[in-house]
């Protein structure tokens, strides 16, 4: 294998995520670059992806192979089984000898040589027994069972079905296992979304017109980042929903905007793109390391009028004066994005529903304290869980009259839209409220 290996790019990512808590998209994005080729990018995206995916499926076809739990076995090698098992079990273009081989070799790799004979015969096993060996269908009213087949936590599982019962639910959590659309948003200064699929076309690249947002593109194949139209700025990825709730401030927005939690900056710069003649954006978001990918960003598409600030909100507002529009695009549990992060179901407890949902409430109400009279607060979240949809915009306006309840909604999963899930609203504050 090459140093620039897919599989052994793979391996690598995802003993990341596993072991440093890394994100697989943000790796997946640097790693998709240093290898070019199409072929190979798509293989290591689908080699990544799947397995965070499909995990606990995984896990137990590797377990009954092994004839041990998989806390039994060194990490690392749990990683190349893992990437073994999804190739055998999943993938229909790769021969059973070089899934099996390719795992071998890396860990070998890994420094656990003595590990490989063990490594081979899990594997061997697989290749024979294959689908035998994985969890079978659930019974209607089987939580665990159903978790376990579609590779979720059992007690989100457990929440989803009492909130939407039982085919709904089943219906989401395979839609969860669904590669999820690569979006492109055309920066309006630099191109039409026609120029955009036409050059990004010359360079193999197809792309369609999306449902919701008709200026977006979807990817139907090729790297679009691997494009002389990305580095020269033509546009950014973002999905669908996550443009739409930018949508929420019509056309325009400004002249005094504030974009809070604001960073990597897909939505920073869908408002810059409506930002009205003079206006400014102050970006702000507590990571410095998430604010310079922002710069970035910003730079690369050409975008002015935006100022960074690293600050946290829950703390002192950092920020004087008043904004005529402010988003709050609020940290979350992120459980609307689970095809596109698959790593946040493994991270993901009960209790961080709550907490999460009181650090937005703090959010929020610090958010608010920015907004001018006659001003806009959009408030949103990549998240399913009423708590930290509904539930903070609910408890906000019980003690904020000064803001009318009756601004714009939109609610998308991929269950429905075949979107990203998301919760957003907008607010208005009263011009005449003392």
């Amino acid at each position: 294998m090459s140093p620039l290996d897919p599989r052994r790019e793979a391996y690598r990512i995802l003993s990341r995520v596993d072991e440093a808590g890394a994100f697989a998209s943000v790796l997946l994005e640097r790693s998709g670059r240093e290898l070019g080729d199409p072929r190979d990018v798509a293989l290591l995206t689908e080699l990544v992806l799947g397995v965070l995916r499909r995990r606990a499926a995984l896990d137990h076809a590797i377990a009954r192979a092994a004839s041990r739990p998989p806390e039994e076995i060194d990490r690392g090698v749990m990683t190349a089984l893992r990437l073994g098992a999804y190739a055998l079990l999943v993938l229909d273009r790769i021969p059973d000898f070089a899934a099996v081989d390719t795992s071998v070799r890396l860990v070998r790799e890994a420094g656990a040589a003595k590990a490989a004979g063990f490594a081979n015969g899990v594997l061997r096993r697989i290749a024979r027994e294959r689908r035998d060996l994985l969890p079978p269908a659930p019974v209607a009213g089987d939580v665990e069972a159903l978790a376990l087949y579609h590779s979720h936590p059992t007690w989100w599982t457990r929440r989803v079905v009492g909130r939407m019962g039982w085919e709904r639910a089943e219906s989401l959590l395979r839609a969860d296992n669904e590669p999820a659309a690569t979006v492109l948003a055309p920066w309006p200064r630099s191109c039409s979304a026609a120029e955009l699929a036409a050059a990004l076309e010359g360079e193999g690249v197809v792309t369609e017109p999306c449902r919701f947002v008709p200026a977006a593109l979807r990817v139907t194949s090729g790297v679009p980042q691997s494009t002389r139209a990305f580095r020269d700025g033509w546009f950014w990825i973002q999905d669908e929903a996550s443009q739409l709730v930018v949508t929420l401030f019509g056309e325009t927005a400004g002249p005094a905007v504030a974009d809070l939690c604001a960073a990597p900056g897909g939505k920073t710069l869908a408002l810059a793109a409506r930002l009205l003649p003079g206006g400014r954006i102050v970006a702000v978001d507590r990571r410095l390391a998430r604010l310079a990918r922002l710069r970035a960003n910003l730079a690369r598409v050409g975008a002015g009028g935006v100022d960074l600030l690293a600050a946290d909100l829950t703390r002192t507002p950092p920020l004087a004066g008043a904004f005529d529009d402010v988003l709050l695009d609020a940290p979350c549990s992120g459980t609307g994005t689970l095809r596109r992060h698959p790593e946040i179901r493994w991270r993901l407890a009960p209790d961080d529903i709550p907490a999460l949902a009181a650090r937005q409430q703090r959010l929020l109400e610090s958010a608010a304290t920015l907004v001018a009279p006659g001003g806009r607060l959009v408030y949103a979240v990549c998240s399913l869980e009423p708590e930290e949809g509904a539930g903070v915009v609910s408890a906000f306006l019980e003690s904020h009259p000064e803001f009318d309840p009756k601004g714009a909604a939109l609610s998308t999963s991929p269950l429905d839209d075949g979107l990203d899930g998301f919760f957003a609203v907008r607010l208005l504050r009263r011009a005449n409220w003392h």
